[in-house]
């Protein structure tokens, strides 16, 4: 995994937008690619503040969750920042809706881990709903499949990026079901409500992945040594009714017990 210094440019703007924070909008230079995000700082803060790093779900972008959490942070006393990862939103880096595991800390809270084990300057991590998306890609959204039935996957998408490379259109697959049935999963019924309504739905956020991204997340793990290297402290937050609650307790396991672990009752992947 390549760890960057971010550069935070001058702010383009600056407006209050709450009595109790001031929000900026930022640049963050992460080698070539420059990300787009949003700085929300305490405005009654005097001296140095605690600083946290919201990173946003699978497929998402600034203005969901990780915008809605860095706003309440902030309300709280934290200066925080909520930021578009490379390759999505408002953010750099082409081809557009590509999900490089090696280049991102997202989907989120699986990205955060495996960044956090690697660079010692992030002191704490917390995760809500967490999913190593290579898990997920591989065992399936319950964990419960075989990773060999989806070579097929892999296969399909070598031919696609073969084709890609000759001149083809590029080909996308959805993060969410764009329709759902009383068959689908209780969490990506939510999702779909969350992700594709006026809930929460973003012209920037189109619900795709690009096969090419396929190779990068079948063959990442998120939670590869981190018994070794996630020392910092740790809260695991997840529904006791999420199909990828899984996760929370694989790397609960994996690194002999989080500073805390909160398991909410009845709560899914989604809502709680």
């Amino acid at each position: 995994m390549n760890v960057y210094r971010p550069t935070i440019f001058r702010p383009n703007f600056i407006h209050i937008v709450n009595p109790v924070y001031i929000t900026s909008q930022i640049s963050i230079k992460k080698g070539p690619i420059s990300l787009a995000g949003f700085l929300f700082k305490p405005t009654q803060a005097s001296g140095k503040t605690p600083g946290l790093v919201l990173v946003h779900q699978g497929g998402g972008v600034k203005e969901q969750t990780a915008g809605t959490y860095a706003k309440k942070l902030a309300e709280a006393g934290f200066t925080t920042i909520a930021y578009d990862a490379a390759f999505q939103g408002a953010s750099g880096g082409e081809p557009h809706f590509l999900e490089d595991a090696n280049e991102r800390i997202c989907a989120g809270g699986g990205y955060a881990v495996a960044a956090a084990r690697g660079d010692q300057r992030l002191k704490a991590v917390a995760t809500v709903s967490m999913v190593n998306i290579g898990d997920s890609a591989r065992l399936g959204w319950d964990g419960d499949e075989d990773p060999l039935e989806k070579l097929g996957n892999l296969k399909a998408a070598a031919a696609q990026i073969t084709a890609e490379a000759k001149g083809a259109e590029r080909v996308a697959a959805p993060y969410v079901p764009s329709l759902s049935d009383d068959k689908t999963p209780r969490d990506m019924r939510e999702a779909s409500d969350y992700y594709l309504t006026p809930r929460a739905q973003h012209p920037r956020a189109e619900n795709k992945m690009l096969y090419l991204s396929f190779p990068r997340v079948f063959t990442f793990d998120a939670f590869h040594l981190a018994d070794a290297f996630l020392k910092q402290p740790t809260l695991l937050i997840a529904g006791s009714d999420a199909g990828s609650l899984w996760h929370t307790e694989k790397l609960d396991k994996l690194i002999g017990g989080a500073t805390r672990k909160v398991i909410v009752p009845k709560g899914a992947h989604m809502d709680f």
